[in-house]
């Protein structure tokens, strides 16, 4: 088994592993662009074998953590040490704080343990009806890429310039701002897919707007909704009472415990 850096030439192989092992889950298009961003933003192994890849793993940064985005294999290579290969290989630097969204497949998570990341909460997928959410006066309009990163970095403490820039290409994407009044207390991308919506990303400043945020958001969204929300945030409640429907979760694992904070984010799972 060969491991290494994955070039552009990869990028066929890559999306190929990535459309087999974890085909979009909600009826929306394969995101080859992801995988192109990876490559070109991030850092992405491959493991090869008689010339083929069989797998491979991708990292960012993200405010001084490294995040691990994807590690798939087909399914002929599991069982045979090559993802602990990967994960060896991909990171960056070894004194970065570690963190990724792990699945519940039952060799992923004993893989992130012993990479030093410990659980810490679901990342719990969820769908919905909008109209269903309480009724919310706040503002929602479309955003410059840049101005919604500048907020995030403002609330956070983080420059994610480039991954706004990459949702704001994403087809049928929308970068958004929320105002209360004149105020933006949140930004984030709304996506739609084949007539599928879905809040891919939503950062707000302030953990107590968390409800009437996303109230208004996903009204903006669309009628039926899809979303990502940490276990710990203040949405998850409001979300479940209003009808939503649990659909499946990853678990959030990090190797120090506060590397985000899940009460004023929404996160992207590949980018955070």
């Amino acid at each position: 088994m060969d491991i290494r850096t994955a070039g552009i030439d990869d990028l066929d192989a890559v999306s190929d592993i990535a459309s087999i092992v974890d085909p979009p889950h909600d009826g929306g298009d394969f995101d080859r662009a992801y995988y192109r961003h990876l490559m070109q933003h991030g850092r992405v192994v491959v493991a090869e074998a008689s010339e083929i890849v069989v797998g491979y793993a991708a990292v960012i940064d993200v405010d001084g953590s490294q995040h691990l985005s994807d590690l798939f294999l087909h399914q002929d290579v599991r069982g045979h040490d090559v993802g602990r290969q990967l994960l060896d290989a991909v990171w960056k630097d070894g004194t970065a704080p570690r963190q990724t969204f792990a699945s519940l497949h039952p060799a992923a998570l004993p893989l992130y343990v012993r990479s030093g990341m410990t659980p810490r909460w679901p990342l719990l997928y969820l769908h919905g009806a909008s109209e269903r959410l309480p009724a919310s006066s706040l503002v929602v309009e479309p955003c410059d890429a840049s101005v919604a990163a500048g907020h995030e970095a403002e609330w956070l403490g983080w420059d994610r310039r480039i991954e706004y820039g990459y949702w704001s290409r994403r087809p049928e994407a929308q970068i958004f701002g929320v105002r209360e009044g004149t105020t933006t207390i949140a930004v984030g991308c709304a996506v739609n897919s084949r007539g599928v919506h879905s809040l891919a990303r939503l950062a707000y400043g302030d953990a107590s707007d968390a409800c009437d945020v996303v109230a208004a958001a996903a009204r903006w969204c669309g009628e039926d909704v899809m979303v990502a929300v940490p276990g710990e945030n203040p949405t998850v409640p409001t979300l479940i009472e209003s009808g939503w429907r649990y659909i499946e979760h990853d678990l959030y694992c990090a190797g120090e415990p506060d590397l985000i904070d899940p009460q004023r984010l929404l996160p992207h799972p590949g980018f955070m």
